[in-house]
């Protein structure tokens, strides 16, 4: 089987981290993977990124074949750069409908993967008319496990949410219910793991300006690229992971958390529910859909959740209220977590490959 993997591979996005997790999972499965450079030529990324995985320039060395099918993982409006013999376009979105660039270039595939039921739904509804396959993407649960008990702030609550600045994560509903929740001399503690690519913005200024003090505490980890061994401790030493966010095509961050054995406050919508239960975490009632036009132009006519603030506060509270209950959570949330190995996903693709005559 011989195919070409077009995205990218070492830049600080979902993408991706989850493209090298399936071109490395293909390749040790026989699969001759040709990974190329989306934005440019290969060397490029390798300039810009201070090099790449050592398989991924070895496996960059073989020629460049178009007579085979070609992945294109990437946001929609770029499957027109697909030139392969078969054209896969797989992408997410977080919104209820896609942009109709999006679906014109879709049509122009062969068939198109996305990583969650929920999202097979809103292509079809947007009107995408090639086939649709759920091919998910998956957690590496041997980096991402539960760690030993937590050695310090033993007496406070340590609420954890990961996140790239942006509305749609919901930062705002979280600052929000957090200050509502809890007074400043409580034992409860946010950290809030933050990246901002947007030169314009000023992460700092928008969180000062919700947590007026007297507030609770806030400790905040602002663009700190951490390895996964790094951030599997980040997770392993909070008590819950929170994210309200208005949508998720995955939501990679939850489920590392979940593997760690942290149960999740997230937002009971989109991607997440994929799994996310009453059972392994708490599921973040909303309100109903809005206007996703504040989520770029991406966003423009769809909608996107708005999670209900009032039930953040009552399940932050009472989260920090029942210990043994957030710890039967944690460990169901790990056992769940590892039915979402990245070897999962990777046979996924590759029975989706072989269905397709993979080369």
């Amino acid at each position: 089987m011989q195919i070409v993997w077009h995205s990218s591979f070492a830049s600080l996005t979902g993408y991706s981290g989850s493209s090298l997790a399936f071109v490395l999972g293909l390749d040790a499965r026989g699969v001759a993977v040709r990974p190329l450079y989306l934005y440019g030529a290969d060397r490029d990324e390798h300039i810009m990124m201070g090099g790449v995985h050592p398989r991924i320039a070895e496996l960059q060395r073989a020629p460049l074949r178009l007579d085979v099918p070609q992945i294109v993982y990437a946001p929609g409006d770029r499957f027109s750069k697909n030139s392969g013999r078969y054209r896969i376009g797989f992408t997410m979105l977080e919104f209820d409908r896609l942009p109709r660039e999006w679906v014109y270039q879709a049509n122009q595939m062969d068939e198109v993967w996305t990583p969650t039921a929920w999202g097979a739904a809103v292509f079809a509804a947007s009107d995408v008319t090639r086939p649709i396959h759920v091919v998910p993407l998956g957690v590496d649960t041997t980096r991402f496990a539960p760690g030993a008990p937590r050695t310090h702030l033993t007496d406070h609550t340590v609420f954890l949410s990961v996140f790239e600045w942006g509305l749609r994560k919901g930062w705002d509903i979280l600052l929000r219910a957090y200050r509502a929740a809890f007074r400043a001399g409580d034992p409860v503690v946010l950290v809030l793991k933050i990246d901002c690519r947007a030169p314009g913005d000023n992460p700092a200024r928008e969180l000062a300006a919700l947590l007026p003090s007297p507030s609770p505490p806030v400790v905040l980890l602002y663009n700190r690229a951490l390895n996964a061994q790094r951030m599997a401790e980040l997770y392993q030493s909070a008590d819950c992971f929170v994210l309200p966010t208005r949508g998720e095509g995955w939501g990679m961050p939850v489920l590392e958390a979940m593997a760690c054995g942290v149960p999740a406050i997230a937002t009971d919508w989109s991607g997440l529910t994929t799994f996310l239960n009453q059972e392994n975490g708490y599921p973040l009632p909303i309100r109903g859909l809005v206007s996703a036009d504040a989520g770029g132009a991406y966003g423009a006519g769809a909608q996107w959740a708005e999670p209900d603030v009032d039930a953040l506060v009552d399940l932050l509270r009472h989260v920090a209220q029942h210990p043994a209950e957030r710890q039967r959570k944690g460990c169901r949330a790990a056992a769940d977590a590892r039915q979402w190995t990245w070897e999962y996903a990777v046979d996924a693709a590759y029975r989706r490959l072989q269905a397709a005559g993979g080369g």
